[in-house]
């Protein structure tokens, strides 16, 4: 396990991705800054960190969306897939490495966020508080709505063996639940039973910092964290029997 680890870091430390995304992270960071400082009227140093940081976990969201999307068919896409089932390694082992590779890759872009958002606030706001809260209730509920979006874009992507199609389908997805979650709140008004459809429980990052939003997805915080683990459980596992059951 721990060789197959250390060869899916190396892929992704000799890839563009580690060192692409928080570039652009970065850029966004400091153009959001100057934005925000630029604004005289609105602009308020203790609400500059959060604000900030809004904007680099909304990249590093759609960041992991593109890598989940790309890394459980990478092999099949570059045909390297032969050579890690010829040797010794299960199929659920090179799963579970990937899953653990998507996970570290998560807490990178997390520090990245931090960082980025620490570096733009001494540039555009150095006097305030920097808001650690509000930052730490961003990140909580940006990681509960990941968990259980990021099994649905594994899911998805893993059906189809071309990295193009994975990363289109992973965006699509993301975007899909967002247009659709409006109608299933009506929907749910009159058919209470299906506020536990998995697109409600998307809902979370939302409800982290405002609990108001419990009238509006009719589940507390504790029911819809239950249910993200349930429902990132059954995708998973449906992705890797997709994924076990591949041709190579």
């Amino acid at each position: 396990m721990l060789t197959l680890l250390r060869q899916e870091i190396y892929k992704q430390i000799h890839g563009k991705f580690y060192i692409g995304w928080p570039i652009v992270m970065l850029l966004m960071s400091l153009i959001g800054g100057y934005f925000i400082s630029s604004n005289k009227h609105g602009f308020s140093h203790n609400g500059f960190a959060e604000n900030i940081f809004s904007i680099n976990i909304e990249f590093a969201l759609i960041a992991m969306v593109v890598f989940s999307s790309t890394i459980m068919i990478g092999d099949f896409a570059n045909n390297t897939v032969k050579y890690l089932f010829s040797r010794q390694f299960s199929r659920l082992q090179i799963f579970i490495s990937k899953l653990v590779t998507t996970f570290f890759m998560y807490i990178y872009l997390i520090v990245m966020s931090y960082i980025f958002t620490f570096i733009t606030k001494i540039i555009f706001a150095s006097s305030g508080d920097f808001g650690m809260k509000y930052i730490l209730q961003d990140m909580f509920g940006i990681s509960w709505f990941l968990l259980l979006l990021l099994p649905m874009v594994m899911l998805v992507s893993n059906i189809v063996k071309n990295n193009g199609v994975a990363i289109a389908l992973g965006i699509l997805f993301f975007f899909a639940s967002s247009i659709i979650n409006p109608f299933s709140m009506l929907v749910m008004k009159k058919f209470e039973i299906l506020k536990f459809n998995p697109i409600n429980f998307l809902n979370i990052n939302v409800q982290f910092t405002d609990h108001t939003m419990k009238a509006m997805t009719h589940l507390s915080l504790t029911s819809m964290e239950i249910g993200i683990v349930i429902y990132a459980l059954i995708f998973t596992a449906i992705a890797y029997v997709i994924y076990n059951h591949r041709n190579v």
